[in-house]
């Protein structure tokens, strides 16, 4: 079909565009665009195509194997990038156009050391900064030369930190919140409840903005789809029709063809005419039928495909809405174990107050350092980081009550 082959195209320029992008001087990762690294997990779904939709393991060499794509090098890719190159590779293997969805199941884990509580591997999550990390751990691990009453500074500081760093998370898990509730309902703006503007304070209008653009992005990409989609039904429906008319017309000649034939076998009865005649008009008489059996299965395969087409629609709708009503059932239970954790905090902190009221109190401690081991492609980089620092999937985050000697060359 003439739609068909401009999908297929279509898809060749935008793979083609990606292969120029990807050879252009790398540029920096942003938190909205994570890139795949060796130990991730990608979960692929092919559109109709359930043998090739699976989860997949990035290898240590960055590569994956699908079928009929073959090896493709993920590492360094995002998940949107890798994307768009499947549906390239499968459009030409295939010679039909490919839809594909690509999310990350799992990424590579982070991994904390140095003076903390609980050292080792941490799962990594979009938005996990050093303190999270921190926070994860167990905070900082006290020294055996400090005093009582340091090791009790050290306790409360590090409650307040997980306080702080806790009431973060619950800015954002209600900013999240507050962008699912307008999915939900369709709205194409965000308005921001008393509890959020609470929580939020002069972050409230950049946390709604982001969000806003959260929104507004899935809202444009889903109407895009869609459209697509309708495009080719209505490609396909204008292509029955067509065949359609060409049956009907079809059928007037078969009539006739049939009728003609029938006369001039009777008068091949009488001798009035020719063996080759009555031959050649039943050749054009079967010709004619075997024409209007190939364009009724061609209207069936196109009215076939409009209705998948119609129905990928409505199926893509409803995955969405099952996404949001989990994402939101998901942030809820989020927001009341981050609450519950703020809430005892804050009873340790005044338990802790007491306790320190009755020992001398010491001077003041050096502050926590933090720095960040990074493997890219050039090497392994160090650099240094505070709280508020995002990490990246693979980092590790070396901490050090009072400083490190030197920081290393990154």
């Amino acid at each position: 079909m003439t739609w068909g082959r401009n999908r297929v195209k279509h898809l060749a320029r935008k793979a083609a565009g990606l292969a120029a992008l990807l050879c252009m001087v790398p540029v920096p990762v942003f938190a909205a665009e994570l890139l795949l690294g060796p130990g991730d997990e990608i979960s692929v779904s092919v559109l109709n195509r359930d043998d090739l939709s699976r989860t997949y393991k990035l290898r240590q060499d960055g590569h994956v194997s699908l079928h009929l794509a073959g090896e493709v090098r993920a590492e360094g890719l995002t998940a949107a990038e890798l994307e768009l190159w499947l549906e390239q590779q499968l459009t030409e293997r295939t010679g039909l156009p490919a839809s594909v969805a690509v999310s990350v199941s799992s990424w590579r884990p982070v991994y904390a050391l140095g003076d903390v509580v609980i050292p080792g591997e941490i799962a990594f999550r979009d938005g996990l900064t050093v303190g999270r990390i921190l926070a994860v751990s167990g905070g900082l691990y006290p020294r055996e030369s400090e005093s009582v009453s340091s090791q009790l500074d050290i306790r409360i500081a590090d409650e307040q930190a997980r306080i702080t760093v806790r009431r973060s998370t619950l800015v954002e898990l209600h900013s999240r919140r507050l962008r699912l509730l307008a999915e939900s309902s369709g709205a194409v703006e965000i308005a921001p409840d008393a509890q959020f503007s609470a929580l939020a304070g002069p972050e409230a209008d950049q946390l709604m903005a982001e969000q806003l653009e959260i929104l507004r992005s899935r809202q444009d990409r889903a109407q895009v789809r869609a459209a697509a989609a309708q495009a080719q039904a209505q490609l396909a429906d204008q292509e029955a029709q067509a065949l359609a008319r060409q049956q009907a017309i079809l059928r007037e000649q078969i009539e006739t063809s049939a009728k003609a034939l029938a006369d001039l076998e009777g008068l091949l009865d009488r001798g009035l005419t020719s063996t080759e005649r009555v031959r050649q008009l039943r050749t054009i008489y079967n010709d004619e039928n075997i024409e209007m059996m190939l364009a009724a299965s061609y209207e069936a395969r196109a009215r076939q495909s409009e209705t998948s087409l119609l129905a990928s629609i409505e199926d893509a709708y409803r995955v969405r809405r099952e996404e949001i009503a989990s994402g939101l059932s998901s942030v809820m239970v989020s927001i009341r174990a981050e609450e519950a954790e703020i809430e005892a905090s804050r009873e340790l902190i005044r338990a802790l107050s007491a306790a320190l009221g009755e020992v001398p109190a010491t001077g003041p401690l050096l502050p926590a350092e933090y720095r960040i081991r990074r493997n890219t492609r050039a090497g392994e980089e160090i650099l240094p980081a505070a709280l508020e620092t995002r990490v990246l999937p693979g980092d590790l985050v070396e901490v050090r009550r009072g400083g490190f000697a030197e920081l290393e060359p990154g």
